[in-house]
Order: structure tokens, then sequence, then C-alpha cells
């Protein structure tokens, strides 16, 4: 078998073998403090919407990207086009096309303020996926980043517990020098005597949708990374599904149930029966430290016809189904839909509203996308924790997918960022699997010769 290092320069392969450490990892981490840390209600005073620290730190690691690809020296051929960077680009050119579409009519003011912030939104969203698609070096720094996601994840959960403990917020008074507040914001709220937590989110939906995203991660690593011990392992894990089973919200349990399900057809019959007397043992323990907790989360079920969150969104309905039918294939505009008209409290609806048949069609195709790959992509790696970061990857994009039917998740930093991070992750997985795959060497062989592509 001929040398795979054979036909590549030995200068190009020493400088790829000492990658610097801080590649794009390094910028995803400070993108996740910046979006976790700050509280989400934070922004630059006189910027407005525009003036979110994580948001302009996107924007910042998006023209970091282009430098990349402008300066780089050595050519990077990829071996098939990257689908999750294909996807994207068929997302951002529908949301181009309703922009230009909707600036040839008559606008009101804060809809051109909408459309303006939609466009800025999307152009930091875009740019997370490309930096972490494009520019994680190989699966050894994919793997610290992930472990930092968990972290970060448990973090989140613990401060949640806490709020929901104590029923004290401890965020709403945090005063960050040059940061004001941008509208209003309540990190713990109360649903039949319950606190509902929201941590630093900006509503407890965000954040159950967000810890949701997080916690295939977080299982896989505590099944799977047996180069820790236990309590690291499962201390964060466990942290997370606390906090989503006292979310006192639909949204969290439902979070819950995908992250578990969503992984079961990838886990040996061993570990199914295991997750599923803990799964008892959990629910027999809710149970007996937090009286009711259980029949609240019941009636949420049940009582959805009477459930003041489910017939906001039903009777909006009639109101989409009047202004699709106005501009069925390009909508009105992304973010033209303002909230002075109505609250969807879901994202699909309102990209139907704000970009037509074919925004539909290529957000679904973006978030259907990352999930195929992701899979795919698990059959090349050798080892069984990469393996497994496949199915955990695109389990944490399909909750977020169904979670998205519940909000406008675009209209959220937290959520937003998160599942974008996610898509590109997926993407980033996908590359990195199909190099090593291709260059015939082991693992770790396969890392030191892998670059940015």
């Amino acid at each position: 078998m001929p040398d795979p290092t054979s036909k590549v320069p030995p200068s190009i392969v020493v400088r790829m073998a000492r990658l610097p450490r801080q590649d794009a990892v390094t910028v995803l981490t400070a993108f996740l403090a910046l979006l976790y840390v700050i509280p989400s209600d934070r922004t630059i005073g006189g910027l407005g919407g525009a003036g979110s620290p994580s948001a302009l730190f996107a924007l910042a690691a998006g023209l970091w990207w282009c430098w990349y690809q402008l300066a780089r020296r050595e050519p990077v051929v990829d071996l098939a086009t990257q689908p999750v960077r294909l996807a994207l680009t068929l997302f951002v050119g529908a949301v181009l096309a309703s922009y230009i579409v909707a600036m040839l009519r008559p606008l009101s003011s804060s809809e051109v303020s909408g459309a303006d912030l939609g466009l800025i939104r999307l152009f930091a969203l875009a740019s997370i996926l490309l930096v972490a698609t494009d520019l994680i070096p190989n699966m050894a720094r994919l793997r610290i980043l992930l472990h930092r996601l968990v972290v970060a994840g448990a973090l989140l959960a613990a401060l949640g517990l806490v709020q929901f403990a104590t029923g004290q917020s401890f965020v709403s008074s945090i005063s960050i020098p040059g940061l004001s507040v941008s509208q209003d914001f309540s990190a713990v709220q109360d649903r039949n005597g319950f606190a509902r937590a929201a941590a630093t989110a900006m509503s407890p939906l965000e954040y159950a949708a967000v810890l949701s995203m997080i916690l295939p991660i977080a299982l896989t690593f505590a099944l799977t990374d047996t180069t820790r011990s236990r309590w690291h392992r499962w201390l964060p894990a466990l942290v997370i599904i606390a906090a989503l089973a006292v979310s006192g919200s639909r949204s969290g349990w439902l979070g819950l149930a995908l992250g578990i399900v969503s992984l079961l057809p990838f886990w040996s019959r061993q570990v199914r029966i295991r997750v599923a007397v803990a799964s008892a043992a959990g629910l027999a323990l809710l149970y007996l430290t937090v009286p009711g907790m259980l029949g609240t989360l019941r009636g949420l079920f049940l009582n959805t016809g009477s459930d003041p969150s489910i017939t906001s969104r039903s009777s909006g309905y009639e109101d989409v189904n009047e202004i699709f039918s106005r501009s069925p294939i390009l909508g009105r505009g992304f973010g033209t839909y303002t909230r002075e008209y109505r609250i969807l409290d879901n994202q699909y609806l309102l990209t139907v509203v704000e970009l037509g048949t074919l925004g539909l069609l290529a957000l679904v195709s973006l978030l259907v996308t990352g999930i195929v790959v992701a899979i795919t992509a698990r059959r090349w790696p050798p080892d069984a924790l990469t393996r497994q970061l496949g199915p955990a990857l695109a389990a944490s994009v399909l909750a977020g997918a169904v979670l998205t039917a519940l909000f406008d998740a675009f209209s959220f930093r937290m959520a937003g960022g998160t599942l974008f991070l996610m898509l590109g992750l997926c993407g980033a997985y996908w590359r990195l699997a199909i190099r090593n795959r291709a260059s015939g060497l082991p693992p770790t062989e396969a890392d030191a010769l892998s670059q940015p592509g």
C-alpha cells in the first residue's frame, strides 16, 4: 500500500502536524462563553438588537473565516462537496431573495429595521456554522470543543437548578460595564407554584431548548468516554437531566425524551436496559423530592385545549394562511414580520410567512442535511467514542429542530446560536471522518495530517 503522505511535501506535513492551538476551537469556545455567560438581554448601548456581544463576535469570526479562505497558501481540496455548507448556501440564498423582494415594496420603518436586523442575525449564525464546519482541524480538537460545550451546558443547568430551588434570578441584577438591558427579561417565571428557571437565557423555553441540544452529547460522553472517571463523565449529564426534569415545561420534557429516545437505536441492548431502569428510578426520585411536579407535568400534556400558550399559537394559523397566500414563494421578507403584528411562537410558521415555500424547504433541508451527514459519517471512525459522536450530534440537531416548532428560535440568540453551532459541528464531523477514512491512516496520524478545508 502506498504511503498516503508520499505526495505531500515534507514542509507541508510539518506545518500541518504542528497546527496551533489557537484554532477554530479556541474561537468557538470564546463564542460559547459570550453566548452563555452574558445574559441574553444585554447589548452594547446604541446598537440595539444588533449589539449582542455574541453576535458581534460571530460576525468577526465570519470575517476570520473569509480571511482564511483568501489567505491560505496550500490548496485545500475537499473529497466531496461539503453538504452542510451547500445546504447553508441555499438557505442564505432564500433569505437574500426574500430580502430583495421585500425592499421592492413599501415597508414601514419597523419592517425595514427588522429586515436589516434579520440579515445581521443570519450572517452571525452562518459565520458560526462555517467556522465550525470548515476550520476545526481534527477529531481530537472537535472532541475538546464538545467537552467544553457539555461543561458549559452543565453550568447553565446548575444555575437553573439554583434558580428553581430559591426562586431568585441572580442574573437580572448583574451589571456589566458597556452593556445595557435591551428588553424585558425574567430569569425566573412561575407556573402552578413552581419556579421556571431560565439561567441566562431569554426565557425558560429557550433555556430548555439549549439544554436539550447539549444533552445527547453529554450522555454520549457519559456512556462512552472511558478515559475519564465516572464522576467526571456522569455529573454534567445528570445535572442537565435534572434541570430539564424540573423545568416545568413541555419543551423541557420533550427535549429530555428526544435526547434519550433518538439515541436508543445506536445503543447496545445492555445500555438500553440500564437507561430504562435509571429513567424509572429518576421519575421515582422526582416524585419523592419535588411533590406535585409530576402532576403538574401531566396537566401540561393532558390539558392542552385550555392552555393559553397552546391556544395563542393555534389562533395565529388563519393569519399565517392569509399572509402566505399573498407571497407563497419568497414570503414577505426575513425579519419583516415583527412582534407588533403577532408572536407566532413557531419558527416554521414564521419562516413560511417571511421566506415562503422556498425558505421553508431550505431551512428543513439544512436541518435534515446536518442530521443525515452526522449519522452517515459514523461508519468511518474506528474508535467507539468517535463513532457515537455522530448519532449524538444528529440527536442534538433533531432536538433543536423539533423544539424550534414551539418558539421563534432565530429570535433568541442562545437557541439560534446553539442550533447553528450544532449544524456546523455535524459538517465538521462529516469532513473529518471522511478524510480520516480516505487517508488510510490510524485516527491519530490522520488527525495530524488534517487541516481546515
